[in-house]
């Protein structure tokens, strides 16, 4: 059998094709700790915002504590020196009523400020243990960041590399057209863009094709043509196997071609230019 030139081509594009989709995977999934570790970035500094915003509320409310104890302090030795001026026992007992009332609330006061004073504490301790949790996951993100460009880098110059090799490859063997419909099925296809047929068997799909289809698929591959499998849409060339071998992947017998006008098979072949493909096979086809 005559070699296939388009064949031979497209089975060692296969292999570069595998390479540079796998690499574009890799350049995919390199952000996702990159990723992880800005997320838990973003979560630090929001609690350490809130955190913030917290010990800023609990120290206004320790001033304005504070200077109403102030006040209440002033008013309570306010009325004990007012004490010694008193001239009836009226004006005690009033100013007396006054000044215990006036003692409760700076003692109220005072238990609250200090109440407040032990939060704006527990605060301020909370703040620079997240302020540490904060520059650690900053570091872990600039470590991280560091080392994602750095294997983009080099993930992006392998993979100019493998589009070089690709368009080496295919030089003026493959068509631009053909080229871009080899690569969607492979792509697809989880890298399996070319198969063997064996006897009549797909080895992509493992369907058993019709026997002249089959021979009309060797006709072609001995002009130099291609064909696709109908049912999994990879492109497909006819491997001899040993006789004993290829019994097991034969199940029907070629039957003489009717003469009712039709041509056969192989005649529709030859009117054709070899790299028929059917486009509902390309985006969406469905894997077997």
């Amino acid at each position: 059998m005559a070699e296939n030139d388009k064949l031979e081509c497209l089975k060692e594009l296969q292999e570069a094709l595998r390479v540079k989709f796998e690499l574009e995977q890799q350049v995919e999934m390199m952000p996702v700790n990159l990723k992880k570790e800005e997320a838990n970035l973003r979560e630090a500094n929001e609690k350490y915002l809130e955190l913030t915003e917290k010990f800023n509320a609990v120290t206004d409310e320790v001033k304005s504590l504070s200077i109403r104890y102030e006040d209440a302090f002033q008013t309570r030795t306010g009325y004990e020196k007012q004490m010694e001026f008193l001239n009836t026992q009226r004006e005690y007992e009033a100013l007396s009523k006054q000044l215990d009332e006036a003692k409760v609330q700076e003692q109220t006061l005072l238990k609250q400020r200090g109440s407040k004073n032990a939060e704006l504490e527990k605060l301020r301790a909370e703040l620079d243990e997240q302020e540490k949790i904060c520059d650690e996951a900053k570091a872990k993100v600039d470590a991280e960041r560091e080392k994602v460009s750095s294997l983009l880098d080099d993930a992006n110059r392998r993979l100019e590399e493998m589009d070089a090799k690709c368009e080496e490859i295919k030089g003026s063997v493959i068509s631009d057209e053909l080229y871009a419909k080899f690569s969607n099925i492979v792509r697809k296809k989880k890298g399996e863009g070319i198969v063997p047929v064996h006897g009549q068997v797909c080895m992509g799909c493992d369907r058993v094709l019709p026997m002249q289809f089959v021979i009309d698929l060797r006709l072609k591959q001995e002009n130099n043509e291609i064909e696709y499998c109908p049912y999994c849409s990879r492109i497909i060339w006819y491997e001899k196997l040993d006789d004993e071998l290829e019994k097991n992947y034969i199940f029907e017998q070629l039957e003489p071609t009717k003469s009712d006008g039709k041509g056969t098979v192989q005649e529709d072949a030859s009117k054709s230019d070899g790299d028929s493909y059917d486009e509902s096979m390309g985006e969406g086809f469905e894997d077997f």
